[in-house]
């Protein structure tokens, strides 16, 4: 079986065209992925920064259900799953510990993340998950409509955390798949929406939603924004972030950074208090409601595919996404 691997921090990413093909135990589906997308945190785990070493990459894809392991399961799904195309969150919970069972199975506290650690991801031939985590995706969703499922719902969780009042001001940080998709999402509220990057292209792609976008080198520190929503994953754009919010206003934080990264950040963190700032959290969101915004076909997706490439080429995939040079690069088996 064919894998693109995470090796540690001196081997790097290697890709294998002989790994085993992986065990499938109870109450879990054997899945062969159609589409397979590039994201953030995966060009995180190439530069060796967070991660495990042994670890197939990927985490965002949408499959077809093989097969289900033998035994009991929760027989009232896996079953009606063979054959059909589904989706996942890349967050694995044990449905046991006390915060799962508080409804917060997105934080348990011995969770895997598909693709980073405690579970081999998608950048394979086959990758195996929970039946519980698997989402059938409806006829009306395409391949690769679906495979942007998890950032979508993403996105869409960062709407909900929101309170929206009056017509608040919003920018959002970012130049990458999950910054846009923010943008297309929230300005669907009752809200004045900017994305702020630094890839003057993106301005193409804005303009046809109806978002305005600026370059960061082009606007002004005024703290007169009533959220800010990073994307950026890096010290730079949450320190921007605090320089564009007003007092009392609100940033949340999107973006995956790894603390080996943060322990080199020299912000003035002082603005939170003085300015009552209140910085919210942002993980992953609701799978199932970003397929019912996929079927409605009320964001754009396919403008954000930049490239296409097959399995063999992920590692050169992963270098593409590195240097901004796509939006989102699409691997097909």
């Amino acid at each position: 079986m064919r894998a693109l691997r995470y090796e540690g921090p001196a081997s790097g990413v290697s890709f294998l065209r002989n790994t085993p093909e992986p065990e499938v135990r109870e109450g879990e589906a054997l899945v062969r992925p159609l589409r397979m997308a590039i994201g953030s945190a995966d060009v995180l785990l190439a530069a060796r920064k967070p991660g495990i070493p042994g670890v197939t990459m990927g985490r965002e894809f949408v499959g077809i259900v093989e097969r289900i392991g033998a035994g009991k399961g929760p027989r009232e799904k896996g079953p009606s799953l063979v054959g059909k195309r589904v989706v996942a969150s890349s967050c694995i919970s044990c449905g046991e510990c006390d915060l799962c069972q508080r409804g917060l199975a997105a934080h348990c506290r011995s969770r895997a993340v598909v693709g980073l650690f405690g579970r081999d991801g998608c950048f394979a031939d086959r990758l195996v998950m929970p039946l519980r985590s698997l989402l059938a995706v409806p006829n009306e969703v395409d391949d690769d409509h679906a495979v942007f499922a998890e950032s979508l719902a993403s996105a869409v969780h960062a709407a909900q955390q929101l309170r929206i009042e009056g017509k608040p001001y919003i920018t959002v940080l970012g130049d990458g798949d999950l910054a846009l998709l923010c943008g297309q999402v929230m300005n669907r509220l009752n809200a004045s929406v900017r994305i702020v990057g630094w890839q003057p292209s993106r301005a193409d792609l804005t303009a046809k939603w109806g978002v305005k976008h600026r370059l960061e080198r082009d606007i002004g520190r005024r703290a007169d924004q009533d959220v800010v929503v990073d994307c950026t994953g890096t010290p730079e754009g949450f320190d921007l972030a605090l320089k564009l919010v007003r007092p009392r206003g609100k940033v949340l934080v999107k973006g995956l950074l790894h603390a080996s990264v943060a322990s080199a950040w020299t912000i003035d963190l002082s603005p939170i208090a003085t300015s009552e700032i209140e910085v919210i959290g942002s993980a992953s969101g609701p799978i199932g409601e970003a397929l019912e915004v996929l079927k409605r076909r009320e964001v754009d997706i396919v403008s954000l595919i930049s490239k296409r490439i097959r399995l063999e080429d992920s590692a050169e995939g992963l270098r593409t996404a590195a240097r901004g040079e796509a939006v989102k690069v699409l691997i097909e088996p």
